[in-house]
């Protein structure tokens, strides 16, 4: 399946605040759901999955952000809410939300806010809507919204992955590309700002993902996840650390950057070149594989 990501990867480039969790973790799990949609969708929902036309365009939705620009009003936090149209195979339009809430406190409201997610999409898209939740919180029972107003009575239920109820040892079992990054997500949960335990869980994540045998996008948006949710730019991360994911992730990077070169070139999209390059080179790809691949000179490529 081919996935277009133009829309998303705008809605993704959020400011990191290292300083500030909740921000650092809402854009690692929304690049990761832009990078990785359709194996999130076979792990989360395969009865979906099944039913996908994958010979066709997933398109990100523009407009994604439905409440208060990204913001939680009461919060001040980014909302994650990641949009898709995804092409089935009986011709019908799915509009699905994956929706990630890190919330930890007025967990009451979280329901409600999922609810007003579909409500808001759904009229939007006037499509079949459908969607999944990734649960980060402490709070049991988030997966149901129930209101009664003098007889008028709602009540919804939908998918929830509760992360923090799964166990280490659960999740290291299952192979499947999402479940690595599940995987990241509950280690990263558990070690918080232990620095000892960020640097153990990240090689670990590294190390097992390069053992299994993935193709080059999944294992790039596998360890891209992983840099971000371990918070792999602390100055008191390891070198040695870093430079292992270097390794790794810059020939991961270079071939999915290649790729994209050759679809703006088929299309004849030769603007797009220096785009890309700048992206490689903010990426960290070293500059002369960028000018390898792109035959631009450095000048171009570093100008800001």
């Amino acid at each position: 399946m081919i996935i277009r990501f133009s829309n998303m990867r705008k809605a993704a480039a959020v400011t990191e605040v290292t300083e500030n969790p909740r921000m650092w973790r809402d854009r690692a799990w929304k690049e990761v759901l832009c990078d990785g949609a359709q194996s999130a969708i076979e792990y989360f929902m395969p009865d979906l999955a099944s039913d996908m036309d994958t010979t066709k365009e997933m398109t990100g939705i523009p407009g994604v952000e439905l409440h208060s620009g990204g913001l939680d009003s009461d919060e001040h936090m980014r909302v994650t809410d990641v949009f898709f149209d995804v092409p089935m195979r009986d011709g019908k339009s799915e509009s699905l939300a994956l929706f990630i809430e890190q919330q930890h406190e007025k967990h009451e409201q979280f329901a409600l806010r999922v609810f007003e997610t579909y409500i808001r999409l759904r009229e939007k898209r006037r499509a079949r809507t459908t969607g999944f939740v990734i649960y980060t919180g402490n709070a049991p029972n988030v997966e149901t919204y129930s209101e009664s107003c003098y007889g008028f009575e709602v009540s919804v239920k939908f998918r929830t992955f509760h992360l923090p109820s799964k166990s280490a040892d659960e999740l290291s079992k299952d192979e499947r590309p999402f479940g690595r990054v599940i995987l990241a997500g509950y280690l990263s949960l558990n070690a918080g700002d232990d620095l000892e335990l960020r640097e153990k869980y990240a090689l670990e994540i590294l190390n097992t993902t390069m053992e299994r045998n993935y193709d080059q996008e999944k294992s790039l948006f596998i360890l891209k996840f992983a840099r971000r949710i371990f918070r792999l730019k602390d100055p008191r991360i390891s070198e040695k650390i870093k430079e292992a994911y270097n390794m790794q992730t810059i020939p991961l990077r270079e071939y999915q950057e290649q790729v994209r070169l050759e679809h703006a070139r088929e299309e004849g999209r030769e603007e797009c070149v220096l785009e890309i390059a700048r992206s490689m080179f903010a990426e960290g790809i070293p500059i002369e594989i960028i000018k390898k691949c792109t035959g631009l000179e450095e000048k171009d490529i570093t100008l800001q």
